[in-house]
């Protein structure tokens, strides 16, 4: 059984867990890295967006590596773009950490109070995804809850780790 390649979330087909690892990626390189108000804002979107083109250009090489070796031969141009069309869904992750970045630079928040806005927003989303699976697994009342809460207890752990292994002597220093 193949994780959720049909999901649709209103009209977009997605991948969700595609969506949550890369979301977990994103949120712990952003708190490992230290040095935030001294990079301009193309420094700081560079930074959010390097991991996550990084997992899609694995994404993208592994498909199109495994389509290769499944069917023997080398791909046609139309079986490139359609791994390319398929891989670069999941790059919807970066569109609210660019909107969070591009708002709150425009009203003067300082480059490290947006990085924990969106580290705190990438959390929220494992507790909207939880929520979401939870619902689509016919959950109700508490049952519901506690699938959006174990999301948000992972993000919690994910915060917890990240910052007693971060480089840097204080985590989330300003």
């Amino acid at each position: 059984m193949s994780i959720g390649p049909g999901t649709r979330v209103g009209r977009l087909k997605i991948r969700v867990d595609r969506l949550v690892y890369t979301t977990i990626t994103m949120v712990s390189v952003l708190i490992i890295y230290d040095g935030w108000n001294h990079l301009s804002f193309w420094g700081v979107l560079a930074v959010i967006m390097g991991p996550m083109l990084a997992i899609f250009f694995s994404h993208l090489f592994g498909a199109e590596l495994g389509t290769r070796v499944a069917i023997g031969r080398p791909l046609t141009r139309p079986e490139r773009r359609a791994a390319f069309v398929e891989e670069c869904r999941f790059l919807i992750v970066l569109v609210p950490p660019v909107l969070i970045l591009i708002v709150l630079s425009v009203a003067g928040v300082s480059y490290g109070h947006i990085i924990q806005v969106i580290v705190l927003a990438g959390v929220a989303s494992l507790g909207v995804w939880g929520g979401v699976a939870g619902h689509r697994a016919g959950l109700t009342g508490w049952g519901l809850v506690a699938s959006a809460a174990y999301g948000l207890l992972l993000g919690g752990l994910i915060l917890a780790l990240q910052a007693l292994l971060q480089p840097g002597q204080d985590p989330f220093q300003q």
